[in-house]
């Protein structure tokens, strides 16, 4: 489209501008901290990750206006995710629109200075152009923001109902009063996170988690999810491959370990979700990779973490091996009792791993190299990292 002489002169204002945008940047996000409240207190990642890439964009897509480009809805993504975000960090939205006039008047400054003698036609038409941008920025964040609220108090009736059905407590009463309708049976789904972290991050993972659910069942899922974890109610009549379900949770929450178990009835939810949370802590204990497990997948595992006497008597069938022996077995083992790989791996020689294979058999008086002795002594190795994460993580 070809430009008059004022939109001229705004690009070419705007223009000089563009070598600026990691300086103004850098001087907004500072502007921001020193004047809207809480946003000092906001983990590092947030500013200088999500807030500050923000700008640059905003930055940029302003200069793209002043070039006499169009703006499309896709340009206003970024904005509309970072406004979500920031309900689920606490930000109230006067605080996030604060942010945004505090960015603009800073450009408006830089654009001022980089205006000359004879150019004040294209500064007047840069600041229309800043309205409007401000306008459709605090629109698209205002709107992405009021949902997400509105969003995040549905999800608190959500909470509620699943709460109800995990404990077992009748829950006719609390769905019909939140509007939820029951469903026959459920895939009971417990999520154990390998790094939990409270604050923001934890929120995050579980939301991110929460919205892979309600994309892959086209519907608002019950859960009880927090920083921590938690549990998930998907309907049965929901035909999800677990390994599609797999794949989407592991790309938006890894590292985590699902355990899913099946609620036949209402009545057998509590059941299915003290199962799909034992699934889930052996096989992140077990060093399985991040995904979705059922009982048949950790079978072994899951038996002989079993709590009992034998269980810690297995446990502890080890407890006299000095660590370098206790670590040959762990290698051999994942070697696949490959004496010579198993030296690779601990960089050591093979007779090494025979001199140390021979001691084992002496101190516990299983031999590694014979089948009674790897039955045993797997099952050991088995229990007893099942039992240093119950200990580590009660």
């Amino acid at each position: 489209m070809e430009q008059d002489g004022p939109s001229l002169l705004a690009a070419r204002i705007a223009a000089r501008c563009a070598t600026q945008v990691n300086r103004l940047t850098r001087q907004i996000v500072a502007e921001q901290e020193a004047v809207v409240p809480g946003l000092a207190t906001l983990p590092d990642a947030i500013k200088e990750l999500e807030i500050a890439s923000t700008t640059r964009h905003g930055l940029r897509l302003f200069l793209r206006m002043a070039r006499g480009e169009a703006v499309t809805d896709a340009d206003m993504r970024l904005f509309r995710e970072r406004a979500a975000q920031r309900v689920g960090d606490g930000v109230p939205l006067a605080y996030l629109l604060s942010g945004y006039m505090v960015a603009h008047r800073a450009l408006w400054r830089a654009l001022c200075a980089a205006t000359r003698p004879g150019e004040d036609a294209g500064l007047h038409r840069l600041g229309e152009l800043i309205l409007t941008a401000l306008e459709r920025t605090t629109t698209a964040a205002s709107e992405a923001y009021l949902k997400e609220v509105m969003l995040a108090e549905r999800g608190k009736s959500l909470r509620a109902v699943a709460r109800t059905l995990l404990s077992g407590r009748p829950a006719g009463d609390v769905a019909a009063r939140h509007g939820v309708v029951l469903e026959p049976g459920y895939y009971v789904l417990a999520f154990a996170l390998g790094d939990p972290s409270p604050g923001p991050g934890g929120r995050r993972r579980a939301r991110a988690i929460q919205a892979t659910l309600d994309r892959l069942a086209d519907e608002p899922v019950l859960s009880s999810l927090d920083t921590d974890g938690g549990h998930a109610l998907l309907p049965l009549r929901i035909a999800v491959p677990a390994s599609r379900l797999s794949r989407r949770l592991v790309d938006a929450a890894a590292p985590v370990h699902t355990g899913m178990a099946v609620a036949g009835d209402i009545a057998e939810i509590p059941g299915a979700a003290r199962q799909a949370t034992r699934i889930a802590e052996v096989a992140r204990a077990g060093g399985r990779p991040s995904g979705v497990y059922g009982l048949r997948d950790v079978l072994l595992d899951y038996h002989l973490g079993a709590p009992g006497d034998s269980g810690t008597e297995l446990a502890g069938l080890l407890d006299i091996l000095e660590p370098a022996l206790v670590g040959t077995l762990d290698a051999y083992f994942a070697a696949d009792f490959d004496r010579r790989s198993t030296a690779r791996a601990l960089g050591v020689h093979p007779n090494t791993v025979d001199n140390r294979l021979a001691r084992v058999s002496t101190l516990i008086g299983a031999d590694p190299r014979t089948s009674r002795g790897v039955m045993l002594i797997g099952a050991a190795l088995t229990a007893r990292r099942l039992n240093t994460a119950a200990v580590a993580d009660p």
